[in-house]
């Protein structure tokens, strides 16, 4: 009788009569369980878990099996096996562990990575299908894969779009790995379609959560030759913009500064370049990214609307390659390949050459302007034994816009990530990871020499953190960590630019802050249908010395003229702390296979605000620490949601609706400076916010017609309400934010023609967005007055704009020296001049209003693009 202990530890036979023979016995025991035996002619027996052994199976004598088992065992006796979808072993048994090992367990890990075969890329989001199981799971950023299964015989299933599936045998002694490639599917018939995702919509615990690949962002029409990473997420329900070509975007009735943006897990403080015209990123070293507008995981903090992680690609592993691309403003390039065997680069770097369109414009304003701006972006990564990783990425950028040889603004972005990735054991594995990122910025006046000067202002993030994740069972998914940040802030100096000028020297005191965190979650499967995403998160935070802390009269409205002294705190010295814990709580119940709801429950904080006296952020806005009198701000949000597959998921079905309030938001004052002003806190108010909506997604997957539908109603609203008229606006009532748009609609739609012939378009109608105008005037003083409507009461025009793209490939010959495409974009099809803004220009007597559009007329862009 042959039978491994681990396997039957449990197993009890419980006999009421006496089976005639052996095999009754065995039957009536083992009946309703995974088990099964075979009995062959010799009277041997053979005790399976998971696969029925078949009257075919070759068996052998004891010995002969001995024989045959501790062969295999020599050939597999590593963990890791690897395998390509031409391996010789695609038809034979996978041996994982050492069937004679003394220790058997009942339940083991089985992991791996998943790789593509013609680059070496590690691929994420591939589908992992257990057969005998009737479930599965899927790959991280990192190709990474892990579940708990029995000891057994197993058949996985390895599916991902436009690859070839794999299938691995393989039976399971031990905990062991697996190293998986996939190489590419070439489909003849045009009903295949192969989808790795296809229910991830419907059976992921997460609610709220967007998803973008690169190759689909690629293929959306694109303004000066050069896709947006982070704009193309206004295509996405519950994402939306104050207008054309801001910078910055507002989740779910949330402000620009409430979302956290990270590129390879550093953070972003102004993810734009040229005022918002062109891409941050670019899209030869950018996977993709995921939105989160809810259900964000608790090793997230920082900012309570949303997180967008944009993944970068790592380096080809097998072979070097040159990618790049040339329209008439812009032109990018990018290296990828291996050093040596255990080590992956990649590097970018992207130039503007705009000025000489300025140069060709009308108005002498613009003609005698330039605009300009380079990126470089890196990733080099190395692996050791034990499947250890050592990953180093950076991003950098200038952008310098000169507006008619008068005014320059000039900023740069600098972050640096360094990561461990560590594997203690078959269930734990860790991250450590250092974090560098650097934001600032100069704005210099040269016009008039009396008036000449520099502004600077800079802001520093240092941060570590560590990183757990155990499989505690094939049930739960734990995470837990902890994280520290520091702030330092520069929060501004203007000097004179040279001898004549008149400006003074000021500088504002230098601000400090820690943020640091502990968190802990776990994913539960309670039930086949059923599942629980569960997690906390406790902050602490603390404004640091040395600084000096206005004090303010008691029962009286925060104003300069309230002022009654000020604290001196040394660099020692704590001036504030503030301790929150969040919850972050999502739900899934599914109904069948293709139906699911999901709930969740979310608490965010943020101690880090942006001021900016304009409806869109702009390079000259400032982030602020919370401190003795800016408050954190607090974010709760409820969801719940409905998703649906239809057509054997060729259409995915989501309506998603939620409510959110957000405690100490912050508003400004009528007059507000908010630049090198030394008592801030008294041009602000701290009030409430609340956003509510429903966002709806209809989303079509084909092999030729792809892409979505999304409409989103939603209301965002702020009130500033106060016991002293100087801190009210608007009397205290409820008003519409900067960014409360009520309807927004989105289409997208790709349709591949030929192999080498595509066309790609979107629709775009969104209601515009408040402002405040002035109503009629009044004589006071000598003078003629105006009087303003309450705070955006009214709203500039609803947009609209059609945009279209045609891309052409080259041949697809594969022994060529370089494989090409060419694009052409068309932004503003209809030439629509959609109002951005809305201002108003007073003779002493009228006032008389004007509208200001940033494209009216369309915008051609050809792009030639390769890769060699």
């Amino acid at each position: 009788l042959y039978f491994f202990t681990g396997w039957v530890n449990d197993l009890k036979v419980n006999q009421k009569n006496t089976p005639s023979s052996v095999k009754d016995i065995l039957t009536s025991t083992l009946k309703g369980t995974d088990f099964s035996f075979y009995l062959n002619e010799q009277r041997q027996i053979i005790i399976s878990y998971g696969t029925e052994i078949k009257s075919k199976f070759n068996l052998l004598d004891s010995s002969e099996l001995a024989l045959e088992i501790e062969a295999q065992t020599e050939d597999y006796s590593e963990s890791v096996q690897s395998l390509n979808s031409n391996n010789e072993f695609e038809s034979n048994w996978i041996i994982l562990g050492d069937p004679n090992s003394p220790e058997q367990k009942p339940e083991v890990r089985l992991s791996g990575y998943v790789n593509n075969l013609d680059n070496g890329e590690p691929l994420e989001g591939v589908l992992i299908y257990i057969e005998e199981l009737k479930t599965g799971t899927s790959t991280d950023s990192s190709g990474f894969f892990d579940i708990n299964v029995r000891q057994g015989r197993y058949q996985l299933t390895f599916q991902s779009i436009g690859l070839k599936d794999v299938v691995r045998k393989i039976q399971v002694y031990a905990s062991g790995q697996l190293a998986v490639g996939m190489g590419e599917l070439v489909m003849n018939i045009e009903e295949v379609v192969v989808r790795a995702d296809r229910k991830d919509n419907v059976e992921s615990v997460q609610i709220g959560v967007e998803a973008l690949k690169i190759s689909t962002i690629k293929e959306l029409p694109a303004l000066l030759g050069e896709v947006d990473i982070v704009r193309s997420a206004l295509m996405l329900p519950g994402v939306q913009s104050v207008g054309e070509f801001s910078s910055g975007i507002n989740v779910r009735g949330g402000g620009a500064d409430q979302n956290l943006i990270l590129i390879n897990g550093a953070p972003v403080y102004n993810a734009s370049h040229l005022f918002g015209f062109s891409s941050s990123f670019s899209p030869d070293v950018v996977e993709g990214f995921e939105l989160y507008k809810s259900s964000i995981p608790v090793k997230y903090g920082g900012r309570i609307s949303s997180v967008l992680d944009i993944d970068m690609k790592e380096g080809n592993k097998e072979k070097w390659q040159l990618k790049g691309g040339i329209s008439p403003v812009t032109s990018r390039i990018s290296a990828e390949g291996p050093i040596g065997e255990n080590t992956t680069v990649i590097a970018s770097t992207r130039a503007t050459y705009s000025d000489w369109i300025l140069k060709r414009l009308e108005n002498a304003d613009f003609r005698n302007s330039s605009a300009n701006y380079q990126d470089f972006t890196a990733r080099v990564k190395t692996k050791f034994e034990n499947n250890n990783h050592l990953d180093i990425s950076t991003y950098i950028s200038n952008d310098e816009f000169k507006l008619n040889s008068d005014t320059t603004f000039a900023y740069q972005n600098f972050n640096i990530t360094a990561k461990y990735q560590h594997s203690f054991n078959d269930r734990l594995f860790g991250t450590i990871s250092a974090t560098y990122s650097e934001y600032k910025y100069n704005i210099s006046n040269d016009g008039e020499p009396a008036n000449g000067f520099n502004l600077n202002y800079k802001i520093r993030h240092s941060e570590g953190r560590a990183h757990f994740s155990y499989a505690a069972h094939e049930n739960h998914q734990i995470n837990f960590g902890i994280n520290a940040i520091h702030y330092n802030l520069t929060p501004g100096t203007i000097v004179p630019s040279n001898p004549s000028s008149i400006i003074e020297n000021k500088e504002l005191e230098t601000e400090k802050g820690i943020e640091s965190s502990i968190y802990l979650s776990d994913q539960w499967s309670i039930l086949e249908n059923l599942s629980l995403y569960a997690g906390i998160r406790f902050t602490l935070y603390g404004y640091l010395g040395p600084t000096t802390v206005n004090n303010y009269q008691e029962n009286a409205a925060r104003t300069e003229r309230n002022i009654i002294g000020v604290t001196e705190y040394n660099s020692s010295g704590i001036v504030q702390i503030y301790s929150a814990p969040e919850f972050r709580i999502s739900l899934r119940y599914g109904i069948d296979d293709n139906t699911s709801i999901k709930a969740a429950v979310n608490r965010n904080r943020q101690y880090l605000s942006m001021f900016f006296n304009s409806a869109s952020i702009s390079p000259a806005s400032t982030w602020k620490l919370s401190d003795t009198h800016i408050l954190p701000q607090t974010g709760d949000q409820v969801s719940l949601g409905i998703f649906r597959n239809l057509l054997d998921d060729k259409l995915e079905l989501s309506v998603e609706g939620y409510y959110k309030r957000i405690s100490n938001m912050i508003d400004y004052k009528a007059g507000a400076q908010l630049i090198l002003n030394e008592n801030l806190e008294a041009d602000v108010v701290n009030g409430q916010g609340k956003a509510y909506g429903v966002e709806v997604l209809l989303k079509k997957n084909g092999r030729k017609l792809n892409g979505w539908l999304s409409y989103t109603y939603s209301r965002s609203k702020f009130k500033a309400d106060s016991p002293f008229l100087d801190d009210r606006i608007n009397q205290g009532q409820w008003f519409p934010s900067n960014f409360d748009k009520p309807h927004d609609f989105s289409f997208v739609g790709f349709y591949r023609i030929s192999r080498r012939f595509r066309v790609s378009s979107n629709l775009i109608y969104s209601t515009g967005r408040p402002i405040t105008v002035p109503v009629a005037k009044y004589q006071f003083a000598g003078g003629t007055r105006l009087q303003y409507s309450s705070r955006n009461e009214f709203r500039v025009p609803d947009q609209f704009r059609w945009d279209l793209s045609v891309n052409l490939e080259g041949n697809h010959k594969k022994k060529k020296l370089a494989h090409s495409s060419w694009s052409l974009s068309v932004y503003n099809v209809l030439g629509r001049k959609n109002v951005y803004s809305i201002f108003f220009v007073s003779d002493g007597e009228n006032a008389s209003g004007y509208k200001l559009s940033i494209f009216g007329k369309p915008i051609f862009t050809l792009t030639y693009n390769f890769t060699i």
